[in-house]
């Protein structure tokens, strides 16, 4: 699995603690002054606030992905039989209950066992992921995460851990930070912060002094082995993070002034770490152009959700009275 090994399971908000991701890859966060609760009187927000990350998912062109995901899958199949012969077994149950194969929608449960669903810890899990497995595709990732713990542990402890080349890779980049006059400012990593302008929260890696300038600059580790195709989702995800109004305390039961207040809002520094063992490099990340990702990414959101809200479909049956209706009132 691909989940930190420091990092808690993904279970429902209810069961994890304040400023970790639940399963439905929300974020659970101690409510503001004046924000309700949840009807079972917990003090978070209700149902939990959108990743900063999922916010960008939705704005990246990602046909290749799903077409290399789907070639990954008929490989894993052929590579492991006993997952094909698993779900032979699974779609012929669901044919005696009635399950219509045309609206998966309806059927949760079954979704949750092909794909996983919006769940991207079950997506580990279900029989496409375990496929995935079996082909090596999850591999790269795997390692990259790997290369994370082991830069946040050390953030936290001064300790290296790790195989040796994962320990080398940290030294390598530590080294490259102090070539470039940056220095991770303790208490100022792995920390999770809201933004409230776009509605996400989200745990950035690092905040570095420049010792040259004296800036604060929002930083975040990537180990992607090839370079980015786009950096749309990585200006939008530092600048996110550095425009944030809130950070969550420590112990995440309360708030205290986010970035935004310090940290410099043009620039960031993106530091690649490739999972490979390739040599590290850093990239500058430009937080004007990302913010307007961002609020752009928000409003995709946005308009998505309204086009398949109840209020839009109640629009749907014609009448002349229609044409009476002022312009721009249809999308007030």
């Amino acid at each position: 699995m691909s989940s930190s090994l420091f990092e808690p399971e993904r279970k429902g908000l209810a069961a994890v603690r304040m400023g970790e991701r639940g399963g439905n890859g929300r974020y659970k966060v101690p409510l503001l002054p004046g924000e309700g609760g949840t009807k079972s009187g917990g003090d978070w927000v209700p149902g939990g606030v959108q990743s900063v990350t999922n916010m960008l998912d939705g704005f990246e062109e990602s046909r290749g992905l799903n077409i290399w995901e789907q070639e990954q899958a008929l490989i894993g199949m052929a590579c492991q039989p006993s997952l094909y012969g698993e779900l032979s077994l699974a779609v012929a149950r669901w044919k005696s209950e009635g399950v219509d194969f045309a609206k998966l929608g309806d059927f949760p449960h079954v979704r949750k066992v092909l794909t996983g669903g919006a769940d991207r810890e079950a997506a580990e899990l279900s029989i496409i992921g375990r496929a995935k497995q079996a082909a090596g595709a999850n591999e790269a990732r795997q390692a990259g995460t790997n290369l994370h713990t082991a830069w946040e542990h050390r953030a936290k402890t001064g300790e290296l851990i790790g195989t040796p080349e994962m320990q080398e890779g940290v030294l390598l980049m530590e080294k490259l930070l102090r070539d470039a006059g940056l220095e991770r400012v303790p208490g100022l990593s792995e920390r999770t912060v809201r933004n409230l302008g776009v509605r996400t929260a989200g745990r950035f890696d690092d905040i570095l002094l420049s010792q040259r300038t004296g800036r604060l600059l929002m930083a975040d580790l990537k180990t992607k082995k090839k370079a980015f195709r786009s950096w749309m989702a990585v200006d939008g995800q530092l600048a996110t993070y550095a425009r944030s109004e809130w950070m969550l305390t420590p112990d995440g039961q309360g708030y205290e002034p986010g970035p935004v207040d310090y940290v410099d809002l043009h620039e960031g520094v993106v530091l690649q770490l490739p999972s490979d063992g390739a040599a590290p490099y850093l990239r500058r990340a430009d937080l004007s152009e990302g913010w307007e990702v961002a609020k752009l990414a928000r409003q995709v959101i946005d308009r998505r959700a309204y086009g398949m809200s109840a209020a839009r479909r109640a629009m749907n049956p014609w009448s002349e009275a229609s044409e009476e209706i002022p312009e721009g009132q249809l999308t007030s």
